[in-house]
């Protein structure tokens, strides 16, 4: 069964759903589908900060906000005011 990826927020993930979620940024990668790429890895970031690891956190916000740019979503917003609450980036003006 494929597992379906939405843009609420996961707690956790467990390990087979980890491995879902790898196939699914794969899959978006592939698919250039960069308004899903935003989502997944903002979904990883979530899970990643409910861990308390940060660095993986802003790793996976970098790439949701990177994307978020490079497809001009207003979401982008949202991902850079989480990242300067970290110290990992500059405020968007």
């Amino acid at each position: 069964m494929t597992q379906e990826w939405t843009s609420e927020i996961w707690a956790t993930i467990r390990p087979e759903e980890a491995a879902a979620l790898h196939a699914a940024i794969l899959a978006a990668h592939a698919q250039h589908d960069l308004e899903r790429l935003v989502d997944l890895y903002a979904i990883a970031a979530d899970s990643k900060e409910v861990e308390g690891d940060v660095d993986a956190t802003c790793f996976f916000l970098t790439q949701a906000f990177v994307f978020a740019l490079e497809a001009g979503v207003a979401r982008a917003h949202e991902l850079n005011r989480r990242l300067v609450a970290y110290g990992r980036a500059w405020p968007l003006e």
